[in-house]
């Protein structure tokens, strides 16, 4: 993926890439990476990053921050679950999904789970969970 700043990419081992560097702190994809298109943040670009996970944890995601100094990205953010929204707001990115657990815990607390909204916030290079929102 082109940037304002240079090529994003996943390398032949899952790992994200920064023209032709590994990113800070490495991100490696446990099936897959998929990069989602960068919004452009004051002088930044920043690209949500999914990690395509397996049965007990199908999706993580990770944002990046790239500038003429280079690439930063996140810890590893989520509840496991899809993303159903992300989205600008100001100089902040949200991104919205359920909660998650997998097939092996009981029904009961897979759906209570599945009920739960969880708001991921990304801000100045940071992510939080923004826990003022009714659930």
């Amino acid at each position: 993926m082109s940037t304002r700043f240079g090529s994003l990419t996943v390398g032949n081992n899952k790992e994200l890439l920064f023209r032709g560097r590994s990113v800070v702190p490495s991100i490696v994809g446990n099936n897959g990476l998929d990069l989602g298109t960068p919004f452009h943040l004051k002088a930044e670009d920043v690209v949500l990053v999914t990690d395509n996970g397996g049965t007990a944890c199908p999706y993580l995601y990770y944002f990046v921050t790239l500038n003429q100094s280079g690439a930063k990205g996140t810890t590893a953010f989520g509840t496991c679950n899809v993303a159903n929204q992300v989205k600008r707001d100001g100089d902040s990115i949200r991104v919205t999904m359920h909660g998650y657990r997998g097939p092996f815990e009981p029904e009961s607390e897979r759906r209570s789970a599945l009920r739960a909204v969880h708001v991921f916030v990304f801000r100045d290079g940071a992510v939080h969970e923004d826990n003022t929102r009714p659930k």
